[in-house]
């Protein structure tokens, strides 16, 4: 496994993340068997993956909870990345909050559910329009300066968001979306973060598994799996990506791969990209996604992608 520096941080991460989204449970379906997670991430461990995203609002607290049990006791050459600012209310709706108050709570809170004593990357999840930028930076570098987080990421935030928060202290990574099929990323956040040496952590690099093409027809997901509201995967959009899917899937086994690996090794191909975050529920899946590792796409290959999916979109 390889592995890069995030941004100005001291913290050395594998080019492959584990993303604890989906272990949560939360908002993933209903197929999702802790045991499995647990499997998941020791097999990861097994291949060299040191770097883990999660969140406390990934089935609210569970998904730390599962990766800390099979983390088992704290390891120093483990990452650990959690984020705050979901809250959800009294009535189970999710909304932005990164008052004092609640970061403060919120990191005693994935403290004690991830079984550390202190947090390696602490991101801010998304935006809170009802608390000033200060406000939560201040709280963060407090934390910081306290011991109990080590770095401050940012995820979902424009760059002129993060010109506002680095007026209030050190931003050493962004989380946005980034996959094939989704590139908006490419042309103004990531030169940004090259520039101001931000480590990307892009999420989504399989478009929520449209990348891994074992969707060939228009899937209806259960109420429980939130992929039924993705943009990329509805009724219209579907039916638009698919032809560059399977076009994509035939280069990928032209390159010896399969096209998760493909769209994975894509990303980890931008130079501001440092690790790509790629969520498994099984072994299996972490075995096959964690290889892209191994995949170098050249100038020629890129190109090669680039003319795939002009011809399937535009014809």
């Amino acid at each position: 496994m390889k592995h890069r520096r995030l941004g100005a941080s001291s913290l050395m991460v594998s080019t492959i993340c584990f993303g604890c989204w989906a272990i949560g449970k939360g908002g993933w379906g209903d197929d999702v068997d802790d045991q499995e997670s647990i499997a998941a991430v020791r097999r990861a461990l097994e291949l060299g993956i040191n770097f883990f995203d999660t969140a406390d609002v990934y089935g609210d607290g569970h998904s730390e909870e599962i990766l800390a049990r099979a983390l088992g006791s704290p390891k120093n050459d483990v990452i650990i990345a959690t984020k705050v600012g979901n809250r959800r209310d009294e009535k189970g709706a999710i909304r932005g909050d990164l008052s004092r108050e609640y970061i403060l709570r919120s990191v005693e809170g994935s403290l004690r559910r991830l079984n550390r004593d202190v947090i390696d990357l602490y991101q801010i999840h998304r935006p809170d329009d009802g608390t000033p930028i200060r406000e939560a930076m201040e709280t963060l570098m407090e934390c910081v300066e306290k011991g109990k987080v080590r770095h401050i990421g940012l995820s979902n935030q424009t760059p002129e968001q993060i010109e506002d928060y680095l007026k209030y202290g050190p931003v050493v990574s962004l989380q946005p979306p980034l996959n094939l099929l989704y590139r908006y990323t490419e042309v103004q956040l990531l030169p940004f973060c090259q520039e101001k040496n931000i480590g990307v952590i892009p999420y989504s690099p399989m478009a929520r598994g449209l990348l891994t093409g074992k969707f060939t027809e228009p899937v209806q997901f259960p109420q429980s799996d939130l992929r039924r509201e993705y943009f990329l995967l509805k009724p219209g959009a579907f039916e638009r990506n698919i032809e560059a899917v399977m076009a994509l899937r035939e280069y990928a086994e032209e390159l010896g791969s399969t096209i998760a690996q493909l769209a994975i090794a894509w990303v980890l191909a931008h130079p501001a990209v440092t690790s790509a975050i790629v969520g498994a529920k099984r072994p299996d899946q972490i075995e096959e996604t964690a290889a892209a590792f191994e995949i170098e796409l050249g100038h020629e290959q890129l190109k090669r992608i680039d003319r795939i999916l002009m011809s399937a979109q535009y014809g």
